[in-house]
């Protein structure tokens, strides 16, 4: 089985103690998520989510560690979800052409907004046990 490697991150911003979620283009998904996207050729874990991060976002983070791994059947593929708690002192999103929308979130907003493995993830590995 061969497995592509995506990077997402749980993005804090611990001064207005909230999370960034951002919402995926309605002709893909239209879920809301974390930012992330595929390791590059050559690139570290870290390298790939402050690199996407950046992209979707215009966000610079600093990635701390990681807080989860999953896999998941997208598309017909396999995928493996290596998810990164970042921080950031910005608050200024910049959206690329995925997303359509942003919120900075606290726990009960987030778990209103979140849906399907993603949701069952944050409860599993127990992302809303920690400090926001």
């Amino acid at each position: 089985m061969q497995a592509h490697i995506v990077v997402k991150a749980l993005l804090l911003n611990h001064t207005l103690r909230k999370a960034l979620l951002i919402r995926r283009n309605p002709d893909d998904f239209g879920n809301w998520e974390g930012p992330g996207g595929a390791v590059e050729e050559n690139e570290t874990l870290e390298e790939a989510v402050t690199r996407e991060v950046l992209e979707e976002t215009g966000l610079s983070v600093t990635p701390e560690r990681i807080l989860y791994a999953s896999m998941d059947n997208i598309h017909g593929k396999k995928v493996v979800f290596l998810v990164y708690l970042c921080s950031t002192t910005e608050e200024n999103v910049h959206l690329s052409g995925e997303h359509v929308a942003y919120r900075w979130v606290d726990k009960t907003e987030c778990k209103a907004m979140l849906q399907g493995g993603i949701a069952k993830d944050f409860k599993k590995y127990g992302v809303y046990e920690l400090e926001w």
